[in-house]
């Protein structure tokens, strides 16, 4: 009998250590740091170059293995100092700028769920496309970024059963 519990709780513990091992796996999301507002394309101002080395100092030691941007500058340069400290090729998402529509959302969820499920990643975005593609994710709750913010920091920890649990920080 005393095996037989024993086993029992080798097989419980391996399982609870499987689940915790598979909810580790962290999505930070944040928007682009501050622009330069005149142009289209819009390269960084001095606050967003100031912001996006803030952003590598908060999380060069979060475990990212994988930094996902849009194709718009503000976005590359926000990422760009933690890609360079962790070394790290960020992988440019031309569909998901401002202009987005939800199948490319779905279809980024999809490469999250499956290609990185093991990772911690980090998508730099924008004011539309973060709240989006955190719904996307199953959090349940509804997010606004206004135009004047740039820094939030969520993180999302995806559960196999249920919503996510979503942290907002800033930064």
């Amino acid at each position: 009998m005393k095996k037989t519990i024993a086993t029992f709780l080798i097989i419980v513990g391996a399982l609870a250590f499987v689940e915790i091992a598979n909810a580790q796996q962290a999505i930070f999301l944040v928007r682009h740091a501050e622009d330069q507002r005149s142009e289209k394309d819009r390269p960084l101002s001095d606050a967003g170059r100031k912001r996006a080395l803030l952003l590598a100092s908060v999380l060069k030691d979060a475990g990212i293995k994988t930094i996902f941007t849009s194709s718009l500058q503000r976005t590359i340069d926000t990422a760009a100092p933690l890609a360079k400290a962790l070394q790290i090729e960020p992988k440019v998402l031309s569909q998901l700028t401002t202009k987005f529509n939800q199948r490319d959302l779905d279809v980024f969820a999809d490469l999250l769920r499956t290609q990185h499920r093991e990772e911690i990643v980090l998508f730099v975005g924008h004011a539309n496309t973060v709240p989006a593609l955190l719904e996307t994710l199953r959090h349940p709750g509804e997010i606004k970024i206004p135009e004047t913010d740039f820094d939030n920091l969520f993180v999302l920890f995806p559960k196999n059963d249920g919503p996510p649990t979503v942290l907002r920080l800033h930064y």
